[in-house]
């Protein structure tokens, strides 16, 4: 059903992506590495699994926003969210079965010996399979040289990986592929970026869903929800899905979705400490316009906060930018989220 609200796992419930769906199974066919990137809500999670379905291979999926809340992130940290995705599929036990510290029993798959070692040990038995890690770019916030372990990996163990991230421009931070001094440096990718359906497509969208629901809907709710969430495929199933159980209007629900995307950027803001008030002046500064200049953005900021050097406006603006937040056009900076930029105007106040 195109309006659950879990990531989708069968081709059936997957809404057109035929073209990134081919365009992800060539790259997997052809390459090690895979990046698949794309905004908070564009569908990341559910193009990856669809495919890895559709192709039938077996593959690990390690959820790095399992670590979300840890500050610097460690071989055992990394290792719990390993262990975790071994014990949710049926083969672990099957392939780690004589690998040097693990221990598999009746209870599933156990480090017994937390270390770099038996990290390394698990991978090599992992030959042959795909392994995915979702939201990669939280790994930046560790000692361990993660990308240096991809590159491990690249290197020396008959596996494939997918990385993906909606914080796009950190999850480049993370992988370093066109420094010449990072360990990915030189290794062949393919990216697989996703984008917001056109008008067209999230009214086709929408008029489908409700058909499964046996929901019948007219063309005005249509066509203000089309409006409203601006074709992020996340937003339309969270309204599909509201609306077949409540009949809740699209405003209502945009409001709700306004808040929850405001607490979810809140959330990413409260890294920067005592900044975070200059970060929340800038959102709200460019929010207030559909693409803010940087003057623009200077002057809105100055004339609450007071006096801003420009290379700490040009430090925000970048790590927003990085955080997919905001995006940078040749007018000015926007915020593409159409929920975000209602929340950041409406809802950021008790933050």
């Amino acid at each position: 059903m195109y309006f659950d609200a879990e990531p989708k796992r069968d081709i059936r419930d997957f809404f057109d992506m035929e073209e990134p769906l081919r365009n992800f199974e060539s790259a997997l066919n052809k390459g090690k590495l895979v990046v698949v990137s794309g905004l908070r809500r564009y569908g990341k999670t559910s193009l990856i699994l669809t495919a890895l379905n559709k192709m039938n291979v077996q593959y690990l999926f390690l959820d790095a926003r399992l670590l979300s809340a840890v500050t610097m992130i460690s071989i055992n940290d990394f290792l719990g969210v390993l262990e975790d995705a071994l014990n949710r599929v049926s083969w672990s036990k099957t392939v780690l079965k004589s690998v040097e510290g693990v221990e598999v029993g009746g209870f599933g798959v156990r480090f017994r010996n937390r270390s770099r070692e038996t990290l390394l040990h698990t991978l090599h038995a992992l030959s042959g399979k795909v392994i995915v890690i979702d939201e990669a770019q939280l790994l930046r916030r560790s000692s361990v040289r993660f990308d240096q372990l991809l590159a491990y990996i690249y290197d020396h163990v008959d596996a494939k990986v997918v990385v993906s991230g909606s914080q796009v421009g950190l999850l480049y931070r993370f992988l370093r592929v066109g420094d010449p001094d990072a360990p990915l440096f030189g290794r062949p990718y393919i990216e697989i970026r996703l984008g917001r359906l056109p008008p067209e497509k999230s009214r086709q969208f929408l008029l489908e869903g409700f058909s499964q629901e046996r929901i019948h809907v007219d063309d005005a709710l249509i066509d203000k929800a089309v409006s409203l969430f601006d074709g992020v495929i996340g937003w339309l199933t969270y309204f599909g899905f509201t609306h077949s159980r409540s009949k809740e209007q699209p405003e209502d629900v945009f409001r709700k979705a306004s808040q929850l995307a405001a607490k979810e950027a809140s959330s990413i803001l409260n890294t920067y400490g005592i900044a975070k008030r200059r970060y929340v002046e800038v959102l709200r500064t460019i929010a207030s316009s559909d693409q803010a200049r940087w003057s623009e953005i200077k002057r809105g900021v100055e004339a609450r906060l007071g006096r801003i050097p420009n290379n700490t406006l040009a430090n925000i603006l970048r790590n927003l930018v990085d955080s997919g937040l905001i995006e940078r056009h040749q007018a000015g900076y926007a915020i593409p989220d159409p929920a975000l930029k209602n929340g950041v105007l409406h809802h950021f106040s008790g933050l």
